[in-house]
């Protein structure tokens, strides 16, 4: 009798412990499905992240470039501009220099009518001088 109810509480815990390590298992697959799950997330998030580095680095380099092709279309233009500018500095030398030449003729030229009045003013009075020291008289 002994026999049997050992056999008995032997047959309970094994159903017991069968019934735990079934449970066991639907866990551990559960948790190898949630592991195969995260492991794929993680893989495709994974290759995001490396296309996302690559592209940030291909769009680097292409900001570069472009940077570099403003800074060289912006130095050709301020060359330009520094030859348009040597340009007008050189008009404004020929300007200002023919304006001097004109200026010059000009003033040359008053002084030379203005001499000439007065020239002519001083011998009219150096004459009404002459004429009234010779008498007026004489003259009428």
């Amino acid at each position: 009798m002994e026999i049997s109810e050992r056999l008995i509480a032997l047959e309970e815990r094994t159903k017991s412990n069968t019934k735990r390590l079934n449970e066991a298992e639907k866990r551990l697959d559960k948790n190898e499905q949630v592991t195969n799950s995260i492991d794929k997330s993680l893989s495709i998030t994974i290759e995001q992240i490396k296309n996302i580095a690559e592209d940030l680095k291909a769009t680097s380099i292409n900001f570069k470039e472009a940077i570099m092709r403003s800074n060289t279309a912006n130095n050709k233009e301020t060359e330009i501009l520094k030859e348009k500018y040597n340009e007008l500095e050189k008009k404004y030398e020929k300007l200002d220099s023919k304006i001097e030449k004109e200026t010059v003729l000009k003033d040359a030229e008053n002084w030379r009518t203005s001499k000439k009045q007065i020239l002519s003013w001083v011998l009219v009075a150096i004459l009404t001088i002459v004429a009234s020291i010779l008498g007026i008289s004489k003259f009428l």
